[in-house]
């Protein structure tokens, strides 16, 4: 009876074994290379359109990649514009005569 307790045991063990070691082989998360920041993207012309056109090719996978997400804010920073503060002094005068 203890041997099969034993035998039970290790059978126990080795499943587990087995399980563990497998759950790496089943990574499906897209690699998209090492993650690079919103103003490494902004230096980086070429690399930046290039992950864009990447991610765009395949939205079901890529949309939440960190690097669609940082390659996608360095782009809309920089077709944004500088910031600058508006002068609605003039619109206020005009509605109160």
């Amino acid at each position: 009876m203890s041997t099969r307790k034993i035998s039970c045991a290790r059978n126990i063990a080795v499943v587990v074994l087995v399980s563990v070691a497998q759950s790496g082989c089943f990574d499906d998360t897209p690699d998209t290379g090492p993650v690079q920041t919103v103003d490494w993207y902004k230096a980086h012309d070429d690399k930046r359109k290039s992950t864009l056109e990447k991610c765009s090719n395949n939205p079901g996978e890529l949309q939440e990649a960190p690097n669609c997400i940082n390659a996608l804010q360095a782009e809309r920073a920089l077709s944004s514009g500088e910031p600058f503060e508006l002068d609605l002094s003039s619109l206020q005068s005009e509605e109160d005569s």
